[in-house]
């Protein structure tokens, strides 16, 4: 999950696994249980299909980014951030529905998933305020000194020439500190990962 795309791994972007009745569940391959959450195929495959913009993304990536996703929401109600405003998500939806072109496109992926607004309004609410976990607690103590913009202008020169020194310093430091970020956030996933309850199912073998 990556913080720049606030943050991509298309991290990440970072939603949250699709919530699913339990009947749903039932009638569902469950591919992770985190801290007795569920999350199904279905979850997956949804997530995969509204929200991964990179094409190609397979189940086992995917779940991974839903797990963490899992653990840093319950971050988020630990700390008690708070929710984004309406505007915020009514924002990020209209967003979501652009990227897939004509509104008829995205009505009939919601049709073939069975995902109502109110579904992906909650994942949109969610990733949101995921994002201002990752800003607060992560992104806030990410820092870049001069020294180390001039180290890397240094050496990759070539890239920046066409470039004024100010546009190309300010580039460098936001590169800088987005790569510096992904690695906090990693570690930082990966202590919540020692500290939680995961179990992840096999894929059955193929026929």
């Amino acid at each position: 999950m990556r913080l720049a795309t606030l943050i991509p791994t298309g991290i990440f972007c970072f939603v949250l696994a699709f919530p699913s009745p339990v009947p749903a569940i039932m009638a569902d391959r469950i591919m992770a249980v985190v801290n007795n959450e569920v999350i199904a195929l279905s979850d997956v495959q949804k997530y995969r299909e509204v929200f991964v913009e990179k094409h190609g993304t397979d189940d086992s990536a995917v779940l991974n980014d839903l797990i963490d996703q899992k653990l840093l929401l319950a971050e988020v109600k630990k700390l008690e951030i708070p929710p984004p405003s309406a505007e915020d998500v009514d924002r990020a939806y209209k967003k979501l529905r652009l990227r897939f072109g004509r509104s008829e496109t995205f009505e009939l992926l919601k049709a073939r998933l069975s995902l109502t607004d109110a579904e992906i309004e909650q994942q949109l609410k969610q990733q949101l305020t995921v994002n201002k976990l990752i800003e607060q607690r992560i992104q806030f103590f990410v820092f870049v000194t001069p020294e180390e913009i001039d180290r890397y202008l240094q050496d990759h020169s070539e890239e920046y020439k066409s470039e004024k020194p100010e546009d190309a310093r300010k580039a460098i430091q936001d590169l800088l500190i987005a790569e510096k970020g992904d690695i906090k956030l990693k570690d930082y996933l990966s202590r919540l990962r020692t500290r939680a309850n995961i179990r992840i199912n096999r894929p059955p073998p193929e026929q």
